[in-house]
């Protein structure tokens, strides 16, 4: 029966074991501190960037909906003028094909 026996004083562990867990709790708490620093920098930097981004949707005018995308119609009428180039209008095509 070999037990091992701690050749210092049950004071002497204590000691050192509350020494370990203050020393722990303090590594603790920097990381805590660290951290929230860093969430309210980040949510300060978020408020401002979403400030600018507003400020300019604000100013745009009627072509931005309410969720912040672009108008369909706006890009629909910007769309329609426009003729895809080398390729033959449909209408003429058809017209062709019909024999008018």
């Amino acid at each position: 029966m070999s037990q091992t026996l701690s050749t210092q004083h049950p004071a002497v562990v204590l000691r050192s074991r509350y020494q370990q867990l203050r020393a722990l709790l303090a590594v603790a708490m920097i990381a805590v501190v660290g951290l929230t620093v860093a969430v309210v920098v980040l949510a300060t930097q978020e408020d401002s960037v979403q400030g600018t981004t507003s400020s300019a949707q604000v100013g745009a005018g009627p072509a931005l909906r309410s969720d912040g995308g672009p108008e369909e119609s706006t890009i629909g009428s910007a769309l329609g003028a426009q003729h895809p180039s080398g390729r033959p209008d449909e209408s003429v095509v058809a017209n062709a094909v019909a024999g008018h």
